[in-house]
């Protein structure tokens, strides 16, 4: 691990008092939004009560999804420590679902979410990988839960222990999430840390040994499927991420 700070690990926050927002790569371009037809793409704004911020919103479409990641491929676990982080606000919550946390690509695939979980089972449409959270109207319980996926499967770890229980978004109130992955080292999957915080201070920490390679190139990545006939508003704050310095 590289000396860099107390801990070897380097924090990065983004303001986004310059605006480095783009639907497709280039100079100045460090985070990009991809929609389907119809969406309003995620953008700078100013409100009272968030302040400078970023918004966006889902078209009144079933299925309709609204992406926002890093433009770059900047994490493996086998730099030791990477974290992501945001906080997120819906104006409705009761028919939309979300993705947050690492993922395997700078795209994803239209009118989809990299995971989702219909009933209690959980489904992925990632090609290589995606580490993080998944909220979804659809599924029995309306929580956040945990999950993984690597190679294309999906994690086989029960339900039960992946649901961050009384942990859900609420309309109009800011969420917390963090996501973290540590390297386990060589033939082993990453180590991850899943924080979820409230509107009212509870929070809830999950860590489990998964099945992610760490050699696996990732991104900060947040997805959004509307699951109904409604515009759906999305605000962000707190963009935030770590990584060591490492050898590797």
């Amino acid at each position: 691990m590289g000396n860099v700070g107390s801990k070897g690990i380097v924090r990065y926050e983004e303001t986004f008092a310059a605006d480095n927002i783009g639907t497709s790569a280039g100079d100045g371009i460090a985070w990009l939004v991809t929609s389907d037809s119809g969406d309003t793409a995620i953008a700078r704004a100013v409100a009272a009560g968030k302040g400078l911020h970023l918004t966006g919103a889902t078209y009144a479409t079933d299925n309709n999804r609204l992406e926002f990641l890093s433009d770059q491929l900047m994490f493996t676990g086998q730099e030791g420590h990477a974290s992501v982080e945001i906080m997120l606000q819906f104006d409705v919550v009761t028919t939309l679902a979300f993705n947050f946390g690492f993922f395997d690509a700078v795209t994803g695939a239209s009118n989809v979410i990299p995971a989702q979980l219909s009933g209690v089972t959980l489904a992925g449409s990632a090609a290589d990988g995606f580490l993080g959270f998944v909220y979804d109207i659809d599924a029995t319980n309306d929580e956040l839960h945990c999950t993984w996926e690597n190679g294309g499967v999906v994690t086989t770890t029960a339900l039960a222990d992946l649901r961050m229980k009384g942990i859900a978004p609420t309309a109009a109130k800011w969420l917390y999430l963090k996501v973290e992955m540590q390297d386990r080292g060589s033939g082993k999957g990453v180590r991850a840390t899943f924080l979820a915080v409230d509107h009212n201070g509870k929070s809830v920490e999950k860590v489990f040994n998964t099945s992610v390679d760490r050699d696996l190139p990732l991104n900060y990545y947040l997805g959004v499927e509307n699951r109904g006939a409604a515009v759906h508003n999305v605000y962000i704050r707190g963009v935030a991420w770590e990584q060591t310095i490492s050898d590797m």
